[in-house]
């Protein structure tokens, strides 16, 4: 009974609107119940009385949700980052009394948080008690802010090389979009990586700039090439018109010759070239004629006769 309010002098609540029995302020209230109040001015109690009724209300439960939820440090959580499931939610310091905390106090790792919802005006008296975890925010991955790459090789980002932990790539330092893996790679353009660890993305970036260079078409020269025998030709002996000339025992792939291997008749050899790091694509496709060089000529001797000078006496 204490709980009701009228307004007036040495109030008194009954259960009757006339006679009736005189309420204790201990009793409790009924929902949908009529109550009576009276009161008393110069000793004389009013024979009118304000009718009331009681609506009892039923105290919610506490709200719903997660017993530990996790925060990354970099995003600077507070209590507006908790979620429950429940109705004009309210945060305090304890799970029963305490403060009030307002929306905007910062999360503390490894602190209580204890939530009350409120239903028509009542407020739930058990709360849910709620665990913040806050995880620290990696820097940005590691690696060259400078990387080349070869036309030829149709570079992607999936080609781009950082070091670090779960790395996302993105078209700008902050904010941005994604980038798929397949995604071409533009001449002097910027890419920006990401890491995650433990579910906390990277607020900073590394700045990549890709530099593509074009790879260059194959060196030019004579595709029949011929040697003599006796010369004991090697891959050293071939001659291709270019930069940085390789040569190989295919047209592509293959194996790389040393300049000491013997030419061998009819095989043919393949040369590339190498421009601003970029090795061609296609080769120069040359064609090894050794011709067997002929012994050295012999020639035939015929022993002339002669005639003997007569000897003796001149006279």
């Amino acid at each position: 009974m204490a709980d009701l309010t009228a307004t007036g002098t040495a109030i008194q609540w009954y259960d009757a609107a006339s006679g009736g029995s005189l309420l204790a302020s201990s009793t409790a209230l009924v929902d949908a119940t009529h109550y009576y109040a009276s009161q008393t001015i110069s000793g004389c109690e009013s024979t009118l009385r304000l009718d009331v009724t009681a609506t009892v209300n039923v105290t919610p439960a506490a709200p719903t949700g997660s017993a530990s939820q996790t925060f990354c440090s970099g995003v600077s959580p507070t209590i507006a980052s908790l979620v429950v499931t429940g109705t004009a939610i309210q945060w305090y310091d304890a799970a029963t009394a305490g403060s009030l905390l307002a929306s905007s106090t910062p999360l503390a790792n490894g602190t209580h948080y204890y939530a009350s919802q409120t239903v028509s005006g009542c407020e739930s008296t058990l709360r849910l008690d709620v665990t913040a975890v806050l995880n620290t925010t990696p820097a940005a991955p590691t690696g060259s802010a400078s990387q080349v790459f070869c036309s030829g090789s149709s570079p992607t980002v999936a080609d781009l090389t950082a070091t670090g932990t779960a790395v996302q790539w993105y078209d700008a330092a902050t904010g941005g979009s994604l980038l798929a893996s397949s995604t071409a790679l533009g001449n002097g353009t910027h890419y920006y990586a990401s890491q995650t660890v433990t579910g906390c993305e990277s607020l900073t970036r590394l700045d990549v700039t890709a530099t593509i260079n074009v790879t260059p078409g194959a060196p030019t020269g004579s595709a029949s090439q011929s040697f003599c025998s006796s010369s004991s030709p090697t891959v050293a002996d071939l001659t291709a018109t270019g930069t940085g000339i390789k040569w190989y025992d295919s047209a592509v792939g293959g194996t790389l010759h040393l300049s000491s291997d013997v030419l061998i008749n009819g095989s043919h050899y393949y040369a590339s070239q190498t421009v601003t790091s970029c090795e061609s694509i296609a080769r120069l496709d040359v064609t090894v004629t050794v011709n067997i060089t002929p012994a050295t000529p012999v020639s035939s001797v015929t022993i002339q006769p002669t005639c003997a000078v007569p000897t003796g006496t001149i006279v």
